[in-house]
């Protein structure tokens, strides 16, 4: 009986509402890379957090600060749907405990120098001094001299206009394996254990310091990374599994072409109609976020995407609006609307204006894995703010229960649905007795009644049709 109840909603509720979908079932659909740029950086700005970060987490935090910068928004107002702590405040807090951290602190500075301030006294605090204090001279290293730590700390040094140590491209230079990858580490890697991220990163600081003697086996062994799909893996190695296309790689990839004055789509860089853009649009979801394969949508994974839509690579020239600020269309209302009063017939219920009941998106706080796994099938179908209509009155001759369910009805829908039948479902009239004013004809509380009944029979009736239809799960 159960399979009979559900099948019944569903058919009921297809026949009333002309066979709606539900909204979000479909990846998000827009005009321009700068339009997916836009979203992703509304679905950050959802998951903001109280203190103006994201994640709590001063490298996504800058992603975030940067990405919007180079997407045309001023990074002044990025103060989540709260409208409190902005993302500047977070990062200058949080640089103090990665005071001795060059890649941290480099990137705090891009962030800084993006939004259109200066690092040497932004907030009261000198970034520039704190990175330059991690840098040994003797031997060209900032911090642990590891790939991380010289990238960033000579993107920082580049986008602020300083001088850039030769001893320390060179120290970069130095890590590069002779496949020409790079590794995490502070030692150049053996062949086959370098990745894509690490390279990416050194290729765009080398050739943003203007060293470009290792653009060509670094480019080539990028190439070997790229699969089918046109997007690239952490690794192209199946150590861990089958590799997979993630948007992290595709997006860091994507910006160490446009540093090498590469076009991402060129035909050296696409297999077949695949190139790493086409790939990295298809794991944007219809709110905005990015997809990371086993884990699903995050901001971990969505806040470094939209620089690299608009082709800005790490340590580039922004130039945004001030003022501008993202659409906050994501964010809750922050009271719940009156219902509108209407004029309505003597005796009819009025219908109130539904009142916003979703809430924003959640912020993420799955973390991707150093190695990437296969990536889902299943398509992103989660919405956001779609508010959920009120069942309306007692229906005056078949049961049309305004509620629209989910292909797959929840228990909660199908109860829904139930209670609204049974109020319609009244006990059988008592026959002989004509109605006040007809002369002899049925009473009008019986012909109510057949009519209720003879359409509840026709939506039971086909809904045993669905449950016997064959081939159909239990």
């Amino acid at each position: 009986m159960r399979r009979l109840a559900v099948a019944s909603a569903i058919l009921a509720t297809l026949l009333t509402a002309g066979g709606t979908i539900a909204a979000g079932s479909t990846p998000l659909v827009v005009s321009s890379d700068a339009a997916r740029a836009t979203a992703a950086l509304e679905y950050l700005l959802v998951a903001q957090g109280s203190d103006g970060s994201i994640d709590a987490s001063l490298g996504e935090t800058s992603d975030y600060v940067i990405g919007a910068a180079a997407a045309g928004y001023d990074p002044a107002t990025l103060t989540g749907c709260a409208g409190t702590t902005g993302a500047l405040d977070f990062i200058a807090a949080a640089s103090d405990a990665a005071s001795s951290d060059p890649a941290k602190t480099g990137k705090a500075i891009l962030a800084v120098v993006a939004a259109g301030g200066d690092p040497s006294g932004f907030h009261g605090r000198d970034l520039l001094a704190r990175l330059s204090a991690t840098y040994h001279a003797s031997t060209g290293r900032f911090g642990d001299g590891s790939t991380f730590s010289q990238a960033f700390a000579l993107l920082a040094l580049h986008a602020t206009g300083a001088a850039i140590p030769t001893a320390a491209t060179t120290e970069l230079a130095g890590l590069q394996g002779t496949d020409g990858s790079w590794s995490y580490g502070s030692s150049a890697p053996a062949e086959g254990a370098g990745d894509t991220n690490s390279t990416s990163l050194a290729l765009m600081a080398l050739d943003e310091a203007g060293v470009r003697t290792a653009d060509a086996p670094g480019l080539a062994y990028l190439k070997t990374q790229q699969l089918s799909d046109g997007g690239f893996p952490y690794q192209n190695a199946d150590t861990y599994g089958p590799p997979a296309s993630d948007p992290d790689s595709d997006a860091v990839v994507l910006e160490a072409l446009v540093a090498a004055g590469i076009s991402p789509t060129s035909t050296d860089w696409s297999v077949g109609s695949n190139d790493v853009l086409t790939h990295l649009r298809s794991m944007q979801g219809a709110d905005g976020g990015f997809e990371y394969p086993g884990w699903g949508e995050s901001a971990f994974t969505t806040s470094q995407v939209p620089a690299a839509l608009v082709r800005v690579p790490y340590g580039a020239a922004v130039h945004f609006t001030s003022g501008k600020s993202l659409p906050t269309t994501g964010c809750a209302p922050s009271a719940t609307p009156t219902p509108t009063a209407t004029s309505t017939a003597a005796g009819a219920t009025p219908t109130p204006t539904p009142s916003q009941t979703s809430s924003p998106t959640p912020k993420p706080t799955a973390r991707r894995t150093a190695r990437p796994t296969a990536r889902p099938t299943a398509t992103p179908t989660a919405s956001i703010d779609t508010p959920e209509p009120t069942p309306s009155a007692r229906p005056t001759v078949t049961p049309q229960p305004t509620q629209t369910p989910s292909p797959t009805p929840s228990a909660t829908a199908v109860e829904a649905v139930a209670g609204e039948t049974d109020a319609t479902t009244t006990q059988p009239p008592t026959s002989g007795s004509p109605a006040s004013g007809d002369a002899g004809g049925l009473a009008a509380p019986l012909v109510y009644a057949l009519a209720v009944v003879a359409g509840l029979g026709l939506v039971l009736g086909a809904g045993w049709l669905v449950v016997l239809r064959p081939g159909r799960k239990p």
